[in-house]
Parts: C-alpha cells; structure tokens; sequence
C-alpha cells in the first residue's frame, strides 16, 4: 500500500484479503506487454498455490519474470485479520511442497533465501538474468499486530 511507483501503472496490487492468486498471471500479463522492463512479482505461498502451475506457461513464454514467494506455511494474513477480530485459528496453516524443488521441476531457476541479508544480493542478481526466477522467503507475521496497530498510529499520530 505504501510502494512507491515512480511511473503510471508500474504496480499491480492485489493484497489485504483482495483476490487471491492473481499475482502470478498479473505479473505474466505485465511481462507480455512490457517485455523491456523487469517485472517482480511477489506473492504468499497461499496465493501462489492457486495459480502456481502457470510458472509452466510462464517458462514456456520464454518470460523474464521474478517471483519473490512470501512462505508462511499458512494463509497468514487471514489469520492475522482473523486474529484481530477475536475469531480463532482454524484451518489456516498447511504444509507446502519444496518450493525450489518445484519451480526447477516447471523448468523455472529456484532459489532459497537463507537469511535476511542474503535476500537483496539475490533479488539484484537474477533481476540481471533471463528466465523465470522464484525465491522461496520464509517469513512470520509475528509481529504485525504490534507494527501495524501500534507503533505505525502511534508515528502517523506524529504528522
């Protein structure tokens, strides 16, 4: 919500609890008519499973395309919006496959993001390489309730 896009329609959003899975084929979409800028998708690991097997068409394309996965193992922000209305969790968290395993499986590069330093080298370096680049993040929202309801109001209220 807050990304800066220094040009018209440079970035497509779909998030809090909009469309799910609309990420990937957006960002295809955006490499089909753009196909002289890079395009970076990123995605949760919810959202991807609904539309994944498209990396195939995507691969197949010939597309240079960037999928940053936010893995949670979970539908995270649902269960954080959930969390915050007093509802319980149930039925949010599942198990995924090998996400690097699985992109290479569609003949897409996969890489795994280690630690939080490692991430914007990588992100640079395959933005600089053709083909279709997923990189597995884990992630946690552990502290979006005190971020996002604290301390951001509480430096808004600043303004």
């Amino acid at each position: 919500r807050n990304f800066p896009a220094t040009e018209r329609n440079a970035l497509l959003l779909d998030n809090a609890l909009a469309s799910m899975g609309a990420g990937l084929p957006s960002a295809m979409a955006a490499c089909m008519v753009h196909p002289d800028r890079p395009v970076v998708t990123v995605v949760g690991d919810g959202g991807l499973l609904m539309n994944g097997q498209e990396v195939e068409t995507a691969v197949r394309l010939g597309l240079d395309l960037v999928i940053v996965l936010l893995r949670d193992d979970g539908y995270g922000m649902i269960r954080w919006k959930q969390e915050e209305m007093g509802f319980p969790d149930f039925g949010l968290s599942f198990g995924n496959p090998d996400f690097v395993a699985w992109a290479e499986s569609y003949g897409a590069h996969g890489h795994r993001v280690e630690d939080a330093e490692a991430f914007a080298p990588l992100l640079e370096r395959v933005l600089g390489e053709p083909g279709v680049h997923l990189l597995d993040v884990p992630v946690t929202y552990a502290h979006d309730h005190q971020t996002l309801n604290e301390e951001i109001p509480a430096l808004a209220a600043d303004l």
